[in-house]
């Protein structure tokens, strides 16, 4: 009787260390699946906050802020046309104005300084700031004695308009830009136009932002899958996407960067490329002095939209560190523990365990084995057996 009460004692333990070891696995299993969810939570706001700061970046007009670094130019050693036009192009656009541009706007501030400038100025307007479309001449070298000149310039970075007639548009680009006027334009027009580094980025940046979304979207998708092979293909695609958005983004940046200096020389690369064309080589060799020059007297610097720019750069590396560390796939093996721990848990819960209650001291001491019962009786057919034998054997 004890032996039999030690044997259901411990298969009693047995069963409830059993018990207890499935709880802590599926424990364990809902703790990874929290963290699993979080992951996955947190990978969603990182994209949403990549994109609103590429967003931001794109269309803001602060990729690059251009100032006066003095007040006067200096240019020597360089034929007087050349020096004539690049001081006139320095009074008349950087000497009193800081500049700010984008991939779609400009903006030019007055400074404290302008009202120093003389009556020859161009700033038509009491205003502090003015922002418009990134526009600057645009024009074949054939076109260079009609089109390039000053008021050309300015026009097209203060009017955020495309057609620039110069018989009717000469003098509202001189003196007053909000002027209307009903006159048809002529037969023959200068255009304004996007810088070409500018449009590249208009489309490298779109197909970025088109990739953040789409990571957005298979972020979204992944934990509403069930099958294995439907997951893997989701985030084999999330994958992808997010190094094409990586790459674009990169992309996007060195060409910007590259091109810092754009806007501010345009002007003056125009008429290098024309004594270049022309073989005018003593020319376009003074005009590249004098671009060296003009540089070291304004100040250019990096803007918030670049910074932001980084900023979501750097966010989609780390998006996409979260797609191959929070997106896990299960395999077969990992399905069965998890299924059969789940069915012995459910089936434990079912099952009403044994219970034994410990007997009190007393009743231990005082316990005694029953005494054996006694053997049966023999029957009259093996009595009358017995004495026959017993006489047969006297």
């Amino acid at each position: 009787m004890f032996e039999r009460q030690k044997t259901s004692t411990s298969e009693y333990e047995n069963h409830t260390k059993h018990k207890t070891r499935n709880k802590i696995l599926n424990k364990k299993n809902e703790i990874s699946y929290k963290n699993f969810s979080l992951g996955i939570i947190a990978g969603i706001c990182l994209t949403i906050i990549t994109i609103i700061l590429q967003f931001v970046a794109f269309f803001t007009p602060h990729w690059k802020e251009i100032s006066p670094n003095t007040n006067s130019l200096y240019v020597d050693n360089v034929d007087a046309l050349i020096r004539t036009e690049i001081l006139h192009y320095f009074n008349s656009v950087h000497r009193y104005s800081r500049h700010s541009y984008g991939l779609f706007q400009r903006c030019e501030y007055i400074l404290n300084n302008s009202t120093k400038f003389n009556n020859q100025e161009y700033f038509f307007d009491s205003q502090n700031k003015k922002c418009t479309k990134n526009y600057l001449p645009s024009y074949r070298d054939d076109h260079f004695n009609e089109c390039h000149s000053l008021q050309y310039y300015r026009f097209c970075t203060k009017a955020s308009a495309k057609i620039f007639d110069i018989n009717n548009d000469y003098l509202r680009a001189t003196f007053d830009i909000s002027y209307y006027h009903k006159n048809p334009p002529s037969t023959f027009s200068c255009d304004c136009q996007y810088p070409p580094y500018v449009l590249i980025c208009h489309i490298i940046g779109t197909l970025a932002v088109i990739f953040l979304f789409l990571t957005l979207l298979l972020f979204i998708i992944y934990p509403c899958l069930v099958n294995p092979h439907h997951q893997l293909k989701v985030k084999c695609f999330a994958i992808l996407s997010t190094v094409l958005a990586i790459i674009f983004l990169l992309i996007n940046l060195i060409i910007i960067f590259r091109h810092l200096e754009y806007e501010s020389l345009e002007y003056l690369m125009a008429i290098q490329r024309h004594y270049k064309i022309n073989q005018i080589y003593k020319l376009s060799q003074d005009t590249k002095t004098a671009m060296d020059k003009f540089l070291s007297s304004i100040r250019i610097r990096i803007g918030y939209s670049a910074i932001f720019a980084w900023i979501a750069f750097a966010l989609s590396i780390i998006d996409g560190i979260f797609i191959i560390t929070t997106c896990k796939i299960k395999g077969k093996h990992e399905e069965k523990e998890t299924r059969t721990s789940l069915l012995s848990s459910q089936n434990d819960e079912h099952m009403s365990p044994i219970r034994f209650t410990a007997l009190p001291n007393d009743a231990q001491s005082s316990f005694q084995l029953p005494p054996p019962s006694p053997p049966p009786l023999p029957s009259k057919f093996e009595n009358q057996r017995s004495r026959i034998q017993f006489e047969d054997a006297v």
